[in-house]
C-alpha cells in the first residue's frame, strides 16, 4: 500500500492511466480516436480532459497542505509531467509500458515537483 504522499498518488494516478490505455479494449484509446473524426467527439473528449485535470489537481493540493511542494505549485504542470510520458508511449507510440515503468515516470514527477517543477519561485 501507498502512503499518503504526492509520490503515492502520482503512482496511483499512473496506475489507472495504465489500466485504462492496456485494457482491450481500451474505451479510452477509442474515444481519442473518434474525437479526430466528429466536432462532437472533440468536444466531448475535450470536456473529459478538464475534468480529468481538475479532479487530478487535487494530488497536488494535498501535497500543498502536506508541505511537500510550494503553494505555487501548478497541478497541472506536475499531472502533465507524470501522465504524458504513458500516453506518448502507449497511444501514439503504440509501444508497451510496464506498469513498473509508469510507477517510475510517476515517481520522477513527484521529485521534479519537490525540486520546484512547475512553481513560480524556481521560475525566478
Amino acid at each position: 500500500m501507498l502512503r499518503m504522499s504526492l509520490e503515492g498518488d502520482l503512482v496511483s494516478l499512473n496506475r489507472e492511466v495504465h489500466e485504462a490505455l492496456t485494457v482491450r479494449p481500451s474505451v479510452t484509446q477509442a474515444v481519442i480516436a473518434a474525437s479526430f473524426r466528429t466536432p462532437e467527439a472533440a468536444e466531448a473528449l475535450t470536456a473529459f480532459w478538464a475534468d480529468r485535470y481538475r479532479r487530478s489537481a487535487d494530488v497536488v493540493r494535498r501535497a500543498v497542505i502536506r508541505g511537500e511542494v510550494d503553494e505555487t505549485t501548478d497541478p497541472h504542470e506536475v499531472v502533465m509531467a507524470a501522465t504524458a510520458p504513458l500516453y506518448h508511449q502507449l497511444v501514439l507510440l503504440r509501444q508497451p509500458l510496464s506498469r513498473a515503468a509508469a510507477d517510475r515516470y510517476a515517481r520522477a514527477a513527484a521529485a521534479s515537483a519537490r525540486s520546484g517543477l512547475g512553481s513560480t519561485h524556481a521560475e525566478g
